[in-house]
């Protein structure tokens, strides 16, 4: 019978190896830790988007009757008491927006509150 050769037992791994992977660990945490951080920050500006501060609110009584239409055939009708407005000011653009809105807004929002808001078509950026 053939003796077994002895055996040759080499380390899991080295120092050099543990003090590589502790680098890339908190490079990768570093990330998420970054990524997280600007997820929580409040957006101000985005593309098309703004948000403000309303600073007042408008009610201009013009009733109207809005007719929805699909191609030749109509798909309803809406009474309005009038235009609804909110004037909110972006403080990043030192600008003051009038934002039209639904009654629904207009009654649920109060002065010094936040609002979201799309700018005016003449004024949107266009996609890159």
């Amino acid at each position: 019978m053939n003796p077994l050769p002895p055996r040759l037992v080499l380390p899991d791994h080295t120092k050099r190896d543990a003090l590589w992977a502790t680098a890339i660990g908190l490079i990768i945490l570093a990330f998420l830790a970054y990524g997280i951080w600007q997820i929580a920050r409040p957006v101000l500006v985005r593309g098309n988007e703004r948000t403000g501060v309303i600073v007042g609110k408008k009610f201009t009584p013009v009733r109207e009757r809005q007719i929805r239409f699909s191609g030749k055939k109509i798909q309803g009708t809406q009474e309005t008491d009038g235009e609804y407005l909110l004037e909110v000011r972006v403080a990043i653009e030192n600008r003051l927006y009038e934002v039209p809105v639904e009654k629904a807004v207009y009654e649920g929002k109060a002065i010094g509150n936040s609002l979201t808001f799309l700018r005016p078509e003449s004024e949107q950026e266009s996609p890159r």
